[in-house]
């Protein structure tokens, strides 16, 4: 048996933990990015976010790792829900601009027909 056979096993358990960790790592940055109202940024780090929760299932967990798999993936999920509730606030008040600029559209254009009419 060779050596890189041996350590095959070690190797992908380290990776696994290195994409978790990066996951969690990119998905706080996020979170932070989505409180300043950068929300190019957030989009920008989902693409990368997605393609290692990609790679980091695409595996199974080695029966010893397990309870830290389920820790992160629950730290996961509760910072998904903050980035999920911090983006319906944004979207609610983007909606709310796009109304008032859609009546304040509309009261030009009234506006502008009673001057082109007098």
């Amino acid at each position: 048996m060779t050596v890189e056979c041996i350590n095959k096993p070690i190797f992908d358990k380290l990776e696994q933990c290195r994409r978790l960790a990066h996951v969690l790592g990119l998905t706080k940055t996020m979170l932070t990015h989505a409180g300043n109202g950068e929300w190019e940024q957030v989009a920008e780090m989902e693409l990368l976010r997605r393609d290692d929760l990609m790679l980091c299932f695409s595996q199974s967990t080695p029966p010893g790792d397990t309870e830290l798999v389920a820790e992160a993936m629950a730290t996961l999920l509760h910072l998904n829900e903050e980035l999920m509730a911090k983006l319906k606030v944004a979207r609610s008040a983007v909606m709310a601009q796009g109304l008032e600029f859609a009546k304040n559209r509309t009261a030009v254009s009234s506006y502008q027909a009673v001057g082109a009419s007098s």
